[in-house]
């Protein structure tokens, strides 16, 4: 007899963010995972510290952080389960977060690195249109900064119109990314590259866009190329495991999460998403140390705890996991996965009503497979 749980991969997807140049992959309440457990005994007391079966994936309307969200509030994913294929992240939604955030302080910072200045222009070779281009470009950069995108890309364009500048193609296609208008980002971001192939930043921009395109195998080779030259950005590295983790190689985004901390160790939710790789990889001993470093800097962390219940489950420590699961669900009251996770926890314990209780509560949260398991255990 088997019984699934569900373990969410935070893939808090890349988020346009005030007066930054760069979005960020994280991993938050976005998909699932369900590991096939081996039971043992009637149905009443089940036994889930061994695994069988394999591992599978259901798409969520979701995603991210993904994760993917670290130090984000969680969203749950579970109202669409039952496929085979890898999460895909998708666009968040809902206000914009407080810029007081870590991850938005995170982005913006680099973003102020990333927007050049240009300096004065020798008289000897100006024309008036290139002193009017380098002047409308200025006038962008400072738009850019103070997040009036549209006004930037006015400004770039007019600039460009009077002398092509491949600073000009890069910060209109930052401006055009954070739009959202990732095609027009990639064609600038191009133009950009082809003038200047050194400019490693334009390499970033371009990898994002490729994410947001869901050119995933394009977005790891820029990204790839930018960490050449500059292996102290942990977004970049963050990035690329998430192209890693959506092409199966689990051990390959763990190694990067795993370098995304020790660049940053309070980067936003890196602990949910390395634990969630080890989670993958059956190393749940190793998944629970890192859950309980993600809780560490954010006890608030939803998905970390429903996935440290569900880790706790399959090594068999059923009351461990309900105290998660129970913290989970009173800090994300309509957490689905969390709710189907602790019945199975109850059920272990013995507490049948209180599993129904649960199981019903999922289902009418929109996770069908809870379904099931009321129509096996509750009737």
């Amino acid at each position: 007899m088997s019984m699934n749980y569900n373990f969410n991969l935070n893939m808090k997807k890349l988020r346009k963010t005030p007066a930054c140049l760069l979005l960020l992959l994280l991993l938050t309440g976005i998909s699932f995972i369900t590991v096939s457990c081996n039971q043992s005994g009637n149905s009443q007391k089940q036994d889930t510290g061994k695994l069988s079966g394999t591992t599978q994936t259901n798409n969520a309307a979701q995603t991210t952080a993904t994760a993917a969200n670290a130090g984000q509030p969680q969203q749950n994913s579970s109202q669409i389960q039952g496929t085979d294929q890898k999460p895909k992240p998708l666009p968040q939604s809902g206000p914009k977060k407080d810029t007081n955030d870590r991850s938005e302080k995170v982005l913006n910072d680099y973003a102020k690195k990333s927007i050049e200045e240009l300096g004065p222009v020798k008289k000897s070779f100006v024309d008036p249109d290139r002193k009017k281009a380098s002047e409308l470009y200025t006038k962008g950069a400072q738009k850019l900064k103070a997040d009036d995108y549209e006004g930037a890309i006015d400004d770039f364009t007019q600039s460009l119109n009077l002398y092509k500048m491949a600073v000009a193609y890069f910060e209109r296609g930052i401006a055009e990314l954070l739009t959202e208008d990732y095609m027009s980002a990639v064609n600038d971001l191009n133009e950009a590259i082809k003038m200047s192939p050194q400019m490693n930043k334009a390499y970033f921009g371009r990898g994002v866009c490729h994410f947001e395109l869901n050119q995933f195998a394009a977005a790891e080779e820029d990204m790839d190329k930018f960490v050449e030259k500059d292996k102290t950005n942990p977004i970049a590295y963050n990035y690329i495991a998430g192209c890693l983790y959506l092409k199966d190689d689990v051990k390959g985004a763990l190694e990067n999460y795993q370098t995304v901390a020790k660049l940053d160790p309070k980067y936003p939710d890196v602990y949910t998403n390395s634990g969630m790789m080890k989670h993958y990889l059956k190393d749940y001993k190793g998944a629970i140390e890192d859950y309980n470093k993600a809780l560490a800097l954010d006890p608030k962390n939803a998905t970390a705890l429903n996935n440290r219940g569900g880790a706790e489950l399959v090594l068999g420590n059923a009351q461990a996991a309900l105290d998660d699961l129970t913290r989970a669900i009173n800090i994300q009251v309509n957490y689905a996965d969390a709710y189907d996770n602790r019945a199975k926890a109850k059920l272990n314990l013995g507490d049948n009503v209180g599993a129904c209780a649960d199981w019903k509560k999922a289902a009418s949260l929109g996770l069908e497979t809870a379904n099931a398991m009321i129509d096996k255990y509750c009737k």
